[in-house]
């Protein structure tokens, strides 16, 4: 049993014993909702785990149950998983608890951790703003090169490499221009990598859009927003 990032207590024993098939897992929290426990195969495997907070990267069985609950309380949902042997996946909590349009639930792709290379960063984007349109992620807010095209809420970009430098990301109605710009300081993670994900309600509701990265430790950062134009967008 390992402490984790979160704070909670992770079971990862039986995807360490000898024969048994594993794969490498991280989850994140990204649904506006309270603290939750997350069980796994029945075994309480994160105890208090808050929004906006992320495991590190996991070692699980290829096939498992993942089971939701409020914090302290009975499981409420279930979420089977079959993974490939070997293989490294991201599983973000997304949605909200009772809606219908964006309702809760685990969203799960493969991807990669770490870069091939020191002067590189590995990415993987989420689109986890359950009121935001399909977006643009371009890598310079101002010259609008994309790095990510007509990402839908739900989508994952799919793993993809940038040089090690300091961006100015911009987050665009797909197809149109850069209505919001975040700060990235990726160039102290060369040879790392990071999942960005879109969070929170672009309304301006509580709690409000924001651009966040999670590590392959757990730590997760919110990337600052640059500075509004003269006009106050």
């Amino acid at each position: 049993v390992l402490s984790d990032s979160v704070g909670g207590q992770i079971d990862t024993s039986v995807g360490d014993c000898i024969n048994i098939p594993s794969s490498q897992v991280q989850v994140i929290h990204n649904s506006a909702d309270p603290t939750v426990d997350v069980y796994v195969d029945g075994a309480l495997a994160i105890e208090g785990f808050e929004y906006r907070t992320a495991t590190g990267v996991l070692s699980l069985p290829t096939s498992f149950t993942v089971g939701i609950a409020p914090a302290g309380g009975d499981v409420i949902a279930d979420f089977p998983f079959q993974l490939a042997e070997g293989g490294s996946y991201v599983v973000v909590a997304t949605g909200l608890l009772g809606d219908d349009n964006t309702p809760f639930d685990l969203a799960a792709t493969a991807t990669t951790f770490g870069a091939s290379s020191t002067d590189v960063v590995g990415l993987e984007v989420y689109h986890g703003s359950t009121d935001a349109p399909a977006v643009d992620i371009l890598a310079d807010a101002n010259e609008g090169s994309v790095l990510v095209s007509d990402l839908s809420y739900g989508s994952f970009s799919g793993y993809v490499e940038v040089p090690a430098a300091d961006y100015t990301l911009g987050v665009a109605p797909a197809g149109g221009a850069a209505i919001a710009a975040f700060t990235a300081p990726l160039s102290g993670l060369g040879g790392g990598s990071a999942v960005a994900f879109a969070s929170g309600f672009l309304s301006g509701d509580d709690p409000a859009f924001g651009v966040f990265a999670a590590l392959a430790d757990g730590t997760v950062l919110e990337l600052p927003a640059a500075a509004q134009d003269c006009a106050g967008e």
